[in-house]
Parts: structure tokens; C-alpha cells; sequence
């Protein structure tokens, strides 16, 4: 079952506001802090580090999500969105209503989940 346009346009609309929102959170595009400045005693510096890590891993899965965004928005302008990249099946709407940027079916995602698991 393809998706209608009211329902591709509405994808649309919330894939934007999430671009939007990606697009303005200053730490998604540079998580790094001042590393110039005097940290403190070893404790403070280990925190420091854990704290820095962890933005970047934040930082890094922001990047990818804001890729896969912009990828699904190509697609719709494209007319091949809401279709699996590794299957050719169309994914269903509740699916891509649930995660508009959904590059495979449920059960295909399952899958490479499953496998990656392994």
C-alpha cells in the first residue's frame, strides 16, 4: 500500500521540524568545550573527560540522525520515500508515522538488529 500525499505531506512537515531542531542545537554540530582551561584536581579532570566523551557520543549520533533526516527528505522530493532501501517493499505508514526517517521495513530493521546482536 503506497501513502497518500496528505500523508507524505505530513511526514514531510514533522521531518523538517526535526532537521530544524538538529540544525539549532549548537552541541549536534561542535560538542567540544575550552580545553584550555585549568580543570582542577585529577577528579575534576576524569569528570571533565567522562562528561566530554559523552557529548561527543551524543554529538556523533545527532550527526547521523540529521543525515538520515535529510536522507528521507531527498527521498520525498525524489518520490522514492517510504520505500525499503533493502528490500524494495514499501514500509508502512504507522511504521514511518512512528519514525518518519525509517530506512527499512519493521521486520527487516528487526532483522539487522537481531544480527547485529550476534
Amino acid at each position: 500500500m503506497s501513502l497518500t500525499a496528505k500523508q507524505i505531506a505530513e511526514l514531510r512537515t514533522r521531518l523538517v521540524a526535526e532537521r530544524a531542531r538538529l540544525q539549532a542545537d549548537v552541541s549536534t554540530l561542535s560538542p567540544l568545550r575550552d580545553t584550555e582551561a585549568s580543570v582542577g584536581d585529577e577528579m575534576d579532570e576524569a569528570e571533565s573527560s567522562l562528561e566530554q566523551h559523552e557529548a561527543i557520543g551524543r554529538a556523533e549520533r545527532d550527526r547521523t540522525h540529521l543525515t538520515d533526516v535529510e536522507a528521507a527528505l531527498a527521498k520525498i522530493e525524489a518520490g522514492t520515500y517510504g520505500v525499503s532501501e533493502l528490500s524494495g517493499e514499501p514500509i508502512e505508514y504507522p511504521r514511518l508515522s512512528a519514525v518518519p526517517w525509517a530506512r527499512y521495513t519493521a521486520q527487516e530493521q528487526e532483522e539487522i538488529e537481531r544480527a547485529a546482536r550476534r
